[in-house]
Formats: C-alpha cells, sequence, structure tokens
C-alpha cells in the first residue's frame, strides 16, 4: 500500500488548506460512509491526501477500501 511520509503529507494538506480542496474531501469521505458504507484503512487526512496528489476522489481508490469491514456493515443493516 502506498504511504505518504509525513513531510509529503503536511506539503499536500497545506497545499489543500490553500485552495479550498482539504474541507470538499473530507466531506466526501464522510459522504462515502454514509452513503455507501465504505471504511477507508487509511485516517482522513492521508486518504483526502493521496487522492488529490493522484488526481482523483477516494471513492475511486478501491485499493485503500476495507472491504471486510464494508461488507460486516452492509450485512447489518440488511438483518
Amino acid at each position: 500500500m502506498e504511504k505518504l511520509n509525513k513531510i509529503e503529507l503536511e506539503k499536500i494538506l497545506l497545499e489543500m488548506k490553500e485552495n479550498g480542496k482539504y474541507r470538499e474531501f473530507h466531506d466526501m469521505i464522510l459522504d462515502d460512509y454514509e452513503e455507501h458504507q465504505i471504511v477507508y484503512k487509511l485516517e482522513p487526512d492521508e486518504m483526502a491526501a493521496l487522492a488529490y496528489r493522484n488526481g482523483t476522489i477516494p471513492f475511486k481508490m478501491k485499493e485503500f477500501y476495507d472491504w471486510h469491514e464494508m461488507n460486516l456493515l452492509v450485512e447489518e443493516d440488511l438483518e
């Protein structure tokens, strides 16, 4: 799994805060959980930074989902 070192993470987060993308990406992560029951393996800041750096949105970064947790959540909703 791709990881960011502390310096890279802080640099990307600073850039996101300056251009207004930080809040937008965190809102996306919250929506992913509320609407799709997606649990990410990474902390929200790192997930947002990775998605931003890769020019995509968190929902499209499937390799960072925790599918086992997601399936458990979906099964709980069905019961």
